[in-house]
């Protein structure tokens, strides 16, 4: 990578260590096997490794979803939850974007829709296919893969910038996009799209160095599509890029302000902060109007425990589980614990990921590569905060999973797990904004991924140049075709050569195999006229009123709060608020409401339904017993406070008079 004193942010001198010996750059690709030049031109070769990429999404989903208008990959709760935010983002940006954030879902609570992602990096992918088709799983399925495909473009251009090579950009952007960790978040789609991620971190850098407009402008469009995309990647990695201009640029800014004259450096740089500041300015705005609503939310008292925190962190033995359904490496059960598919501790990076990484990571220790080694501190940093507030090894069965409600739902509240030893996060959660309200510290190994595809992909162009022979040809004497030394080294290069590229071939294929699963669990969806007649006709009827939906989840009876995930998903077809919801935090008005309508239609369940403007009631009979149900019918047929509107079925309509 070039350095432009004119538009560069740190002086030159101080920062292209290479630059200033460049005797030693060209001897390094002879004898330690580090390429002198990065060639930054693309060929055939870029656009082949980016169409490969494509088609590896495309027959991944022809494999795990070939329903793709009726069914979409994890289990139900988490997918028909984000279908539905994204709905809710097209449709209310398009004709009412100030009501954007009091969202439909958890009436009356304020602010409803920063109780989970957003999604809305995701709905400018979502919106198009949403609105041309009406269907939202078919938007939501084109959706999810184009973030696979997007991980692994953006990894490849990112890697491509800093190692030179196509062939190992390509099992960068591998690692990216398909890692196990990857995969194993099907349920998530906002920790499955990274894909803003490796060209934020490139374009701040390019901004840094080279101080072009353009960089700046690039940097900050980045960093605001991944947050728009999570809220989680968005402040995991402003901490990141945070730490990686630290490692990348102090050193420089130090040296140089020692250097020379103190006044005219400063000077130096006030003027070339005027792009930057500029930028920012304008980035500000930006994210104050984003994160305005969630500030509010944090003042109101949604944050996340210590406890809570602990129980989401990354356990030591959580990287040796990959998921359920990985083909290799997944089990279903571990210490007699059945193992669900949707968890936060299947963290198994991949034995080749790993192995390239540690590699790689050699190799910039050794070869001192000043361009990755900020990478791979930034790395480590990354790493010691996924571990949350207390370093754990693992749960009393080993088993890489914590029960939720067991954990945080006030039920029981468990110590953290030994060796508990405090971690960086234990401090960050007090001082640093926006700490206390994560709940996953683990999702950072998401980040951490980018440093890891970084490092394979230096590992995989060192294999390279050795497989071609660069790094031991002796250049100080003539070959002498009846020298035995000669053609003992010859041959010993030659197989060697072989050897290396018959394992460069099969790097890519070991990933893939290393994280392709045997099948994915999917969710089947029904839509347009498929859906419950109930919902299509609220869809006419009601006048937007609010409404309540029962059974209504609650800790004293067996209709877990996942399952009103399906409510989530059926107002997408109408536009009535409800009482009901599955999302990231659950309110304790809602909770309240909840307890209370366990004895519906009691006195008290009414006047708090009459409190709140909710004057219709939606029955499910099918998800109670028999006798309950007959009973549960029978009061309220006979309560005069009660009329029923339109029945279909197990289903039903009440109106509150």
């Amino acid at each position: 990578m070039s350095t432009e004193s004119a538009g560069s942010f740190v002086d030159a001198s101080a920062v292209p260590i290479q630059q200033k010996n460049p005797k030693r750059e060209r001897r390094v690709p002879l004898e330690k096997g580090a390429p002198a030049k990065l060639d930054q031109r693309w060929d055939w070769h870029d656009v082949l490794y980016l169409l490969i990429l494509v088609g590896l999404v495309v027959a991944m989903a022809i494999r795990y979803t070939p329903n793709f208008t009726g069914e979409v990959a994890g289990e139900w709760w988490d997918p028909l939850l984000n279908i539905w935010t994204m709905s809710w983002d097209t449709t209310t940006l398009l004709h009412a974007p100030t009501h954007l954030w009091q969202a439909q879902l958890l009436y009356p609570n304020n602010l409803s829709l920063t109780f989970s992602e957003n999604l809305l990096g995701e709905t400018l992918l979502y919106a198009p296919f949403y609105l041309a088709t009406h269907n939202p799983v078919l938007a939501y399925n084109i959706t999810f893969y184009l973030t696979f495909v997007l991980c692994g473009i953006n990894m490849y251009i990112m890697a491509r910038h800093y190692i030179g090579k196509p062939f190992a950009s390509f099992v960068a952007a591998l690692i990216y996009a398909f890692a196990p960790y990857r995969i194993g978040q099907i349920d998530h789609i906002h920790i499955v799209a990274g894909e803003w991620m490796p060209l934020a971190f490139l374009y701040l850098d390019l901004a840094l160095e080279r101080g072009r407009w353009r960089h700046w402008i690039l940097f900050a469009l980045f960093y605001l599509l991944q947050l728009l995309s999570s809220v989680y990647y968005g402040i995991f990695l402003s901490y990141a890029l945070l730490t990686f201009v630290l490692f990348r640029y102090a050193k420089p800014f130090v040296t140089q302000l020692r250097s020379t004259d103190k006044r005219s450096y400063l000077k130096y740089l006030f003027f070339r902060g005027v792009r930057p500041a500029l930028v920012f300015a304008i980035m500000f705005v930006f994210l104050g109007i984003l994160m305005a609503p969630y500030l509010a939310s944090l003042h109101s008292g949604f944050s996340r425990s210590l406890d809570q925190t602990a129980g989401y962190s990354a356990f030591l033995r959580d990287f040796g589980f990959a998921d359920p359904f990985n083909w290799l490496y997944g089990i279903s059960y571990y210490n007699g614990v059945l193992l669900p598919y949707d968890s936060e501790h299947y963290l198994f990076l991949g034995l080749t990921t790993l192995a390239l990484g540690i590699l790689g990571v050699i190799l910039v220790l050794r070869f001192k590569l000043i361009m990755l080694r900020p990478y791979m501190w930034t790395g480590l940093i990354v790493l010691l905060f996924a571990f949350g507030p207390f370093l754990q090894y693992s749960t009393p069965s080993g088993a890489p999973f914590v029960a939720a409600a067991s954990r945080f739902l006030g039920l029981v509240a468990l110590p953290p797990n030994p060796p508990h030893i405090p971690m960086p996060w234990l401090l960050a959660y007090f001082i640093l904004p926006g700490f206390s309200g994560l709940r996953v510290p683990a999702r950072l190994v998401g980040v951490l991924l980018i440093i890891l595809a970084l490092m394979a992909a230096q590992a995989v162009a060192w294999l390279q140049t050795i497989s071609s022979g660069n790094a031991t040809e002796r250049r100080d004497e003539p070959p002498n075709l009846f020298n035995k030394h000669f053609l003992d080294s010859t041959t010993f290069s030659f197989l060697r050569g072989i050897v290396i590229r018959c394992l460069l071939i099969a790097i890519p294929l070991t990933l893939l195999l290393e994280a392709a699963p045997a099948y994915l669990p999917v969710t089947m969806i029904p839509t347009g006229n498929a859906i419950p007649a109930v919902y299509q006709w609220l869809a006419v009827h009601g006048d937007q009123q609010p409404i309540v939906e029962l059974p209504m989840a609650s800790v004293d009876r067996n209709f877990e709060t996942k399952q009103e995930a399906w409510y989530d998903y059926y107002a997408t077809y109408h536009s009535h608020p409800i009482a009901n919801g599955w999302s990231g935090y659950r309110p304790p008005l809602t909770a309240n409401m909840a307890f209370t309508l366990l004895n519906f239609p009691s006195e008290a369940s009414l006047t708090l339904l009459k409190k709140y403007h909710i004057y219709y009631v939606v029955l499910h009979l099918q998800f109670y017993n028999t006798t309950i149900a007959h009973t549960l019918v029978a009061q309220m047929e006979s309560n005069p406070d009660l009329r029923r509107v339109a029945e279909f079925g197990y289903d039903s309509v009440w109106q509150v008079i």
